[in-house]
């Protein structure tokens, strides 16, 4: 088999980043007189040719991290810190930077990216937290003008690197965990109807519940805006409509404190009367009152992903119309608020 040496082989070679071998190469940014020799001396001794991307003299070396999220909702949910925080990472790895944007609408979001694109100001994008009506419009829009990208998510109409977790398996991995502690009654809470992976997560309950006999017409998906009082009455009402809750799996971690905080004012015992467990972990949960169980989803791992795939992409490594399913490990973390029965056999 022929060796057909890449832009990360000369890298490891010449012990520098792909990104310092491209500014090596399009002679652009500094670069010590050393560096230079070493990455020229890889690249002669494994017999590199670059590619058109590679030679691209109007690389920025910075890539955009933008979503369609307000501050509140951002604020407190570790998720998306923790995905930035890998993505940050994986940048200062390959010494590019980071250019991180929020939007209120993917209007204002399609306007920025060309306009960054235009100035040159970025050399791709990694674009998450979607609404499934939101995504064709976006999605189309940056190919359509050939702008680099990467989905954190999934999408079911277009061919584009994506990477994401698999929300049924994770959905159904959290449900059984529930069932085998003893519990029937599994109500599953979320505030975010629209997104691809509720529907996804609703997928993994249903398949979870029927597989154990449970009949999910009686214990239903309930939805709520997410507020803490919203919450509140949400369950409230379920009381008043007779519906038998034992275990609720949230959508976040900010949820589960709001559930958490209606069963103290309700004097709802938790674990006894009440399991409670939620996706994404974060550090404020084993320090609750009770502490709280998890699926840990490991953004941090899905953001490092997720720009190794757009800068390799970005440099010809791989082609955009790949759809790159990629199941990323996840785990539960156990505490005390789903261990009713572990707690009663120690009494």
């Amino acid at each position: 088999m022929i060796f057909i040496a890449t832009i990360k082989d000369v890298a490891q070679a010449a012990g520098v980043s792909p990104a310092t071998v491209s500014r090596v190469i399009t002679n652009k940014g500094n670069t010590t007189s050393d560096t230079e020799a070493r990455v020229r001396a890889a690249i002669q001794q494994l017999n590199y040719t670059p590619n058109a991307s590679s030679l691209n003299t109007d690389r920025s070396f910075t890539f955009g991290f933008c979503l369609t999220k307000s501050l509140a909702e951002l604020r407190g949910n570790t998720f998306y810190s923790d995905l930035l925080y890998g993505i940050s990472q994986s940048a200062k790895d390959f010494d590019c930077n980071i250019q991180f944007s929020a939007f209120d609408s993917v209007e204002e979001q399609i306007a920025q990216c060309k306009k960054w694109i235009k100035q040159k100001r970025v050399d791709g994008f990694l674009i998450t937290s979607l609404l499934s009506s939101d995504k064709d419009p976006l999605i189309s829009a940056l190919m359509e003008e050939e702008i680099p990208v990467v989905l954190i998510g999934r999408s079911l109409t277009h061919n584009i690197l994506s990477i994401h977790n698999d929300n049924v398996r994770d959905s159904y991995m959290a449900h059984k965990y529930l069932i085998d502690k003893g519990y029937t009654n599994i109500v599953l809470l979320t505030d975010e109807a629209k997104q691809d992976v509720v529907s996804d997560r609703i997928h993994g309950y249903r398949i979870a519940m029927e597989e154990h006999g449970i009949n999910t017409s009686s214990t239903p998906v309930l939805y709520t805006d997410g507020d803490g009082h919203h919450i509140s009455e949400t369950l409230k009402q379920a009381k008043r409509d007779g519906i038998e809750i034992d275990a609720i799996i949230t959508m976040n971690s900010l949820m589960s404190l709001s559930v958490l905080n209606y069963c103290q004012n309700e004097s709802i015992r938790v674990p006894d009367d009440l399991g409670i467990m939620c996706f994404n972990d974060a550090p404020y949960l084993d320090k609750m009152s009770t502490p709280i169980t998890s699926v840990d989803l490991n953004p941090f791992l899905l953001g490092s992903e997720a720009f190794y795939l757009l800068f390799n992409f970005v440099e010809g490594n791989s082609k955009q119309s790949v759809s790159r399913n990629v199941t990323l490990p996840s785990h539960i973390i156990e505490r005390k608020s789903t261990n009713r029965y572990l707690d009663s056999k120690k009494g």
